[in-house]
């Protein structure tokens, strides 16, 4: 059985899944809900906040941070079972 994950496959999946749910943030945030984490995550993504510009520059700042935690990850997961395994 190959234990192996495709980096850029999960890299990819990441960064989506992150994106949606930093523009799903962005929306809520815009109709009132959840708007004490607007600043928190535009201290981490420069220019988030709820306007159409804000939501799209947050979406592709999360999606670069998705897909390097989701390579890394594949990455250290894919390092560690070949050394745990023997």
């Amino acid at each position: 059985m190959d234990k192996k994950l495709d980096p850029w496959a999960l890299a990819a999946s990441l960064g989506f899944t992150w994106m949606i749910g930093i523009v799903f943030l962005g929306v809520a945030a815009g109709l009132g809900w959840g708007e004490d984490l607007i600043p928190l995550i535009s201290s981490i993504y420069l220019g988030f906040d709820t306007s159409a510009v804000g939501i799209v520059l947050g979406a592709i700042w999360a999606f670069v941070d998705g897909v390097i935690a989701g390579a890394l990850l594949a990455l250290f997961y894919n390092f560690f079972s070949g050394k745990l395994e023997k």
